[in-house]
């Protein structure tokens, strides 16, 4: 049997320890690093966000994976919690050589996905996959606050 290089059960034993880890992190700072870097932002559509706003980015860690996978050379394993206040959204992005998913812990957030941008909620316990070529925005329309943690692979060097 060929076994997937990359299986789904290493992220969902990844997403438990993660939220341990956050459960017990202190309040998170409303400045940081923003959700999507620059070169994945794209023109406005209607009805998205020109800005990220009311989020706040918690880097948790990373782990290279050139040692387990060396055709990703340089590419690490990083883990994010983020805090949307309500009202709160992260703009208009592309994915570019950026897989990643998303783990909604508590709350909501709407996520607008191209092409057609039909919103979509998510709420605790539901993730989201986001591929290469995936453009989406997110906006919080609840009430509280929504946290999410987020895997992504990305360049060593990322915040």
């Amino acid at each position: 049997m060929i076994q997937p290089a990359c299986p789904l059960g290493f992220y969902a034993a990844l997403l438990p320890v993660a939220a341990l880890v956050v459960c017990g992190a202190p309040a998170l700072s409303q400045q940081g690093p923003v959700v999507a870097p620059g070169h994945e932002q794209l023109a406005p559509v209607p009805g998205a966000p020109t800005a990220q706003v009311g989020v706040a980015v918690r880097r948790l860690g990373g782990q290279p994976l050139d040692h387990d996978f060396p055709a990703l050379q340089g590419r690490e394993l990083r883990l994010r919690a983020l805090t949307i206040a309500p009202g709160g959204s992260i703009t208009l992005h592309r994915h570019d050589q950026r897989p990643g998913v998303a783990y909604i812990l508590e709350g909501q957030m709407t996520e607008w996905r191209g092409p057609g941008f039909t919103p979509r909620v998510i709420g605790p316990g539901e993730a989201v996959f986001e591929a290469t070529g995936v453009s989406h925005w997110w906006r919080n329309q609840g009430t509280t606050p929504a946290r999410a943690l987020v895997v992504d692979i990305v360049p060593v060097s990322a915040p």
